[in-house]
């Protein structure tokens, strides 16, 4: 009789299951991770239009309180002070501001001026655009 000789020992590693699970767990919370902080939805409150007594460069510009959150998380982010050419404050320069402390900011009021835009909001918070930033294209 012969000795039975043994199978070849493998050399290397082989994945498995759980390394094919593990990489499509990580690819899912990728996504998830990109989607809640790239897609967001955005609710306009409240926008004052720029006064005929003021004038900047010919178009009629509006400053409108946006509030934003992301969408998949539902998470708040930063509310913006966004003033442009568009009432529907679709396209503009904007100021992004978090106050702490308070609920849901406000919008007052908006005075306009040659040098820029001054926003008030109801907390007493007063964010100041200049009309550099908006004029001009922007």
């Amino acid at each position: 009789m012969s000795p039975e000789l043994s199978p070849p020992a493998r050399s290397g590693l082989r994945p498995g299951p759980g390394v094919a699970v593990a990489l499509l767990s990580f690819l899912i919370v990728l996504l998830g991770v990109f989607a809640d902080t790239r897609m967001v939805r955005t609710e306009v409150w409240r926008v004052e239009t720029q006064p005929a007594s003021v004038e900047y460069d010919g178009s009629t510009y509006h400053a409108g309180l946006l509030h934003r959150e992301s969408w998949l998380l539902r998470r708040r982010l930063p509310d913006a002070i966004m003033v442009g050419r568009y009432p529907d404050m679709g396209y503009g320069h904007p100021v992004y501001f978090e106050i702490t402390g308070t609920g849901d900011p406000a919008l007052d009021s908006a005075r306009w001026g040659p040098e820029g835009v001054w926003a008030h909001l109801d907390s007493g918070h007063e964010i100041f655009v200049p009309a550099s930033a908006f004029t001009g294209g922007r």
